[in-house]
C-alpha cells in the first residue's frame, strides 16, 4: 500500500470505530478496535497496559483521546500487521 491508501484506510477505519462520532478514538472504541484487528489475526486480545501503552504512543498532545492525524500511525501498524497474514 502506498501513503495515499494508507491515510485511506486509516480513515475507514476512524470513521467506523469512532462509534458517538466525536471526531476522536476514545480508549474505549480504540479497545473495541483492537480487540477486533486480535479477533482478525487469531491473536490474544491487549492487555489494559498494552492499551494504556497505544494510547500513550498515539496520543501526541496528552488529551487522552486519539484524533484522526494521530490514528494514522496506527493505520501504518494495521496494515503492517495484515500485509503479514
Amino acid at each position: 500500500m502506498n501513503s495515499l491508501q494508507i491515510i485511506e484506510f486509516s480513515n475507514r477505519v476512524f470513521d467506523k470505530y469512532d462509534k458517538d462520532k466525536s471526531g476522536f478514538i476514545e480508549i474505549d472504541e480504540l479497545t473495541f478496535l483492537l480487540n477486533n484487528l486480535a479477533k482478525e489475526i487469531k491473536s490474544q486480545p491487549p492487555t489494559q497496559n498494552e492499551i494504556n501503552y497505544i494510547v500513550r504512543y498515539l496520543d501526541k498532545n496528552n488529551d487522552k483521546k486519539i484524533s484522526r492525524i494521530e490514528f494514522q500511525k496506527l493505520g501504518q501498524l494495521m496494515v503492517k500487521v495484515l500485509e503479514k497474514i
